[in-house]
């Protein structure tokens, strides 16, 4: 049988690093204390901590249409509704995935920020036969050469009934 003990031992190593970091005050989080007679471990000490912040959403459904995360907004997924939350745009995946944009602008500006903070997208197609059209719609909004990081899958169906739906990771620093 092969040894595994280094491989192993090697990964161990590399987790215990990965989850012991320093934040840009010296502060330490998520540390282990060997030195210490009374081991601490996953204890978090992290000075002027900022809980999140939530945006509500303004349609009549059970979520957030942001949350502030550190430095990160992360926009909740948004179809091309109409408003109020009385159904979609007419037309199929082109009016949806502009008035998608729309939307998505507008809570961007909520927070004082544009499409071009936004650094990472989910895009969710009810069919991946208009990905084509959604491509070509979704090239226009961001600047060529500054597109964000994106997924995109076909999923059996989305809220209403929508074409499209995607939601957004935004860039948003806090200052202390």
């Amino acid at each position: 049988m092969k040894d595994i003990t280094k491989p192993v031992l090697f990964i161990l190593i590399l987790i215990l690093m990965m989850s012991c970091k320093n934040d840009k005050k010296g502060s330490v989080t998520n540390f282990v204390d060997s030195n210490s007679s009374d081991q601490k471990t996953g204890v978090s000490v992290i000075a002027g901590k900022q809980d999140p912040v939530y945006t509500p959403s303004k349609l009549p459904y059970p979520f957030s249409s942001a949350v502030q995360v550190g430095d990160i907004l992360y926009l909740s997924g948004e179809i091309g509704d109409a408003g109020e939350g009385i159904g979609l745009v007419p037309g199929g995946i082109e009016p949806e995935t502009h008035r998608m944009f729309e939307r998505i602008k507008a809570t961007l500006a909520l927070h004082g920020l544009g499409l071009k903070d936004v650094f990472k997208c989910t895009v969710m197609l009810a069919d991946m036969s208009e990905w084509q059209a959604f491509n070509k719609i979704y090239s226009g909004y961001f600047e060529p050469g500054r597109y964000p990081t994106r997924s995109a899958m076909g999923v059996s169906g989305l809220a209403l009934g929508a074409r499209v739906e995607m939601e957004c990771w935004a860039y948003n620093p806090q200052t202390d």
